[in-house]
């Protein structure tokens, strides 16, 4: 139960801890709140509002088919998914993309065409434009990644439905794109399927005219079958009927022969620019006299007529060679039509002849080749025929596809913008800006600056402060130190702070009193005064505390043990002919002349002075017997010794005097000693002193206005006060 008590007690302390170090850091808060608050609006007003529109596609999974409504595929989740997952991929193509850009010509467009950078910007300016070769941009793929970029497609959950967003600074111009980037995505997919159609129907045409020109062969080989062995049967040969027919066939063959050279000589013609023969070939004077007006016409402009007159003969000439072009076309028409009724008579004749054979006795041997080559024939038909209706379907897919994706839900034009999120950039930056606050302002307490407070000196080095010490007010002419104020105006702050001080340096003595008043009988106890810098206050506040204790009736005895810099005497008013750097140096033991011990003018205090500064390292003189012989005949004489020493950064006395403390007192100028370099001191301080000494860390100089008020007590109030 009492480690419960103690661990929620520390909890109390630590929160206590934070609380007041927050409450200490407020303004590097508040500062750090405002400065990101002002960023985030001076970004609402600078950057520009983009819209983001969406359009829904859904994807069917099966393959539409127009022609067969009955197919079925066999459907499973992971088939479905990769189709959906594919056409995700499809919709970010670059394909999509381009057909979008060309379509909107969005390579001309101020948002997503190329622009110049910043960069590009300011080394125009400046005059190094050169700097960068032109050549390296491509402003093709400079607005392919920009509509990219502004395009976001995906599909939502595990559904069949994609979304596909498009983000602009114009709504209008968001709802469009994202419509036409749907659009293009479904075009492409019928242009696709279109185009695997086509690419099989074309397929299919070769192979229709392999099979046609096998089944040609078949048939020409049942004909000339047929005409080889007609002869070699009598009762064949001898038919009259038969023998019409194949007069006939003969008489259709030359006429499809001679239709055929006569197409064969007007292409010659044509490409040779022939008119007369052409005319002559088809049987059209018609052609003739055009041929004759246009050559008239040709000779006009060969003559260099004026150009009111020659614009007149080229529209002439254009429209005779539209004529010609006309004529000529109708000749054609009509000797393919010649050819093609020849070739019909043709095979009509061929029919009936290979019929009536059919019909007609004939020899087992003739019966069956015959039959075999019809059998073969038939063969060839069929897959002839086959092929070609194939064929046809294909064709007719390919009019009537339909995508296998639909846009179900149109982009419209969004009302607000979807950047910046105004309510959302205030609490990132109300977040940041605690959180930076926050940080920086437990950086500050624990790491730069000074020290402000008791709190920050009591967290800094993990030991209660012992004091507060306010800055004295300053002294008038008369008035040789701040440490007078302590028989001058006892009721000052700065001279209840020092009896705090020295209550809180008895308490760790635990300096007991009878009831009679009389001491505890014991040693005197030795106080070491000093600081990680110079100018902390050390000489002031030791005379200060040293005369509290005199004046309390201790026997105290105040030592200025800074030999490299002594200046007690200077908050004395007078200097001695000898110091203590003398008397540490006279080891012979001659009595020396203008004694450096002396009396506190103003009170019952014993004083060891110091009246130079050293000229050599001092550390080998306070580890020397002599010091300690002074020190030791010293605790059987006074109560207190109160030692000023040198700082601890800059020199190392004070680590050698540390031992012989029974208390350290380490001077901290408020907002003045770095954070750094007091735990630098403090650390080896520390290691130097006795195991049972007590380390006092105080806050010096602290102004006024720091001092929150205490009731009225001890000069913070009116009512226990005195002027100095």
């Amino acid at each position: 139960m009492a480690d419960i008590i103690q661990s929620a007690a520390a909890r109390e302390i630590d929160l206590r801890a934070i609380v007041a170090v927050l409450r200490r850091q407020t303004k590097v808060i508040a500062y750090t709140t405002l400065s990101i608050f002002a960023l985030a609006a001076i970004f609402l007003i600078v950057v520009h509002p983009t819209y983001t529109a969406s359009a829904i596609v859904m994807v069917d999974p099966d393959p539409k088919n127009i022609l067969d409504t009955g197919t079925r595929y066999p459907s499973s989740s992971g088939r479905e998914n990769a189709k959906v997952d594919s056409e995700v991929e499809i919709l970010r193509s670059d394909a999509v993309a381009l057909a979008v850009i060309d379509e909107q010509g969005l390579a001309r467009d101020q948002e997503f065409g190329p622009h110049k950078g910043f960069a590009k910007r300011f080394a125009e300016a400046i005059g190094i434009a050169n700097a960068a070769p032109n050549g390296s941009e491509n402003p093709a793929a400079r607005t392919l990644a920009a509509f990219k970029d502004a395009i976001h497609v995906r599909r939502k959950g595990l559904t069949y439905l994609i979304s596909v967003s498009a983000t602009s600074r114009d709504p209008q111009k968001a709802a469009n794109l994202a419509n036409k980037t749907a659009q293009a995505y479904i075009s492409q997919q019928v242009d696709t399927k279109v185009a695997a159609t086509l690419g099989a129907r074309d397929v299919l045409l070769r192979q229709i005219e392999q099979s046609r020109d096998a089944l040609a062969a078949f048939e020409a080989q049942i004909d000339t079958f047929i005409a080889q062995n007609l002869d070699a049967s009598p009762t064949i040969s001898d038919s009259a009927a038969l023998t019409g027919l194949r007069h006939e066939l003969t008489l259709a063959e030359d006429r499809a022969r001679r239709a055929r050279q006569a197409q064969q000589s007007a292409l010659e013609q044509i490409r040779a620019e022939n008119w007369p023969a052409l005319a002559q070939s088809l049987g059209d004077e018609t052609l003739s006299e055009i041929d004759a007006q246009r050559q008239g016409i040709l000779d006009g402009l060969a003559a260099g007529t004026g150009a009111t007159a020659e614009q007149s003969f080229e529209t002439e000439l254009a429209r005779l060679d539209r004529q010609l072009s006309e004529r000529t076309a109708t000749g054609l028409d009509r000797i393919d039509a010649q050819i093609e009724q020849s070739s019909q008579n043709v095979a009509e004749l061929r029919g009936k002849i290979r019929s009536s054979v059919l019909k007609s006795d004939l020899s087992p041997e003739l019966l069956t080749g015959i039959y075999a080559l019809q059998q073969e024939a038939n063969i060839a038909r069929a897959q002839y025929q086959n092929l070609l209706s194939r064929m046809r379907d294909l064709e007719t897919r390919a009019r009537i596809q339909i995508a296998d994706s639909r846009i179900v839900s149109p982009a419209i034009a969004p009302i607000d913008p979807s950047f910046p999120n105004r309510n959302l950039v205030f609490l990132v930056a109300m977040a940041a800006s605690l959180g930076l606050g926050i940080s920086l302002a437990f950086l500050k307490e624990f790491y730069i600056g000074g020290v402000t407070s008791a709190t920050q000196l009591t967290d800094l080095l993990q030991t209660p402060a012992a004091g507060v010490i306010p800055l004295a007010e300053e002294p008038p002419a008369a008035r040789k130190s701040q440490a007078d104020q302590i028989v001058e105006a006892p009721l000052s702050g700065y001279a209840e702070a020092i009896r705090k001080l020295r209550a809180t340096i008895d308490q760790s003595f635990r300096f007991l009193t009878k009831p009679q008043g009389a001491d505890v009988p014991g040693r005197g106890k030795v106080i070491l005064f000093t600081s990680a810098m110079p100018d902390e206050g050390k000489t002031t506040t030791a005379l200060a505390l040293a005369r509290t204790y005199a004046i309390a009736g201790r026997k105290t005895l105040l030592i200025d043990a800074d030999l490299r810099k002594p200046s007690l005497h200077r908050h004395l008013g007078f200097e001695p002919q000898t110091g203590f750097l003398d008397y540490l140096r006279n080891t012979q033991g001659d009595e020396l002349r203008g004694s450096f011990y002396a009396r506190d003018p103003v009170c019952a205090l014993a004083l060891i002075m110091g009246c130079a500064r050293s000229e050599f390292p001092t550390d080998q003189l306070l580890t020397s017997s002599r010091f300690e012989q002074l020190l030791s005949q010293a605790r059987d004489v006074y109560d207190v010794i109160i030692i000023d020493s040198p700082p601890l950064l800059p020199v190392v006395d004070a680590r050698y005097i540390a031992h012989y403390a029974d208390a350290v007192v380490l001077l901290v100028k408020w907002a003045a000693t770095s954070q750094s370099d007091l735990r630098a001191a403090a650390q080896p301080l520390i290691e130097a002193m006795d195991g049972e000494a007590a380390f006092l860390p105080v806050l010096n100089q602290v102004p006024e206005r720091r001092n929150l008020p205490h009731y009225g007590y001890g000069g913070y109030g009116p009512a226990y006060s005195a002027g100095t």
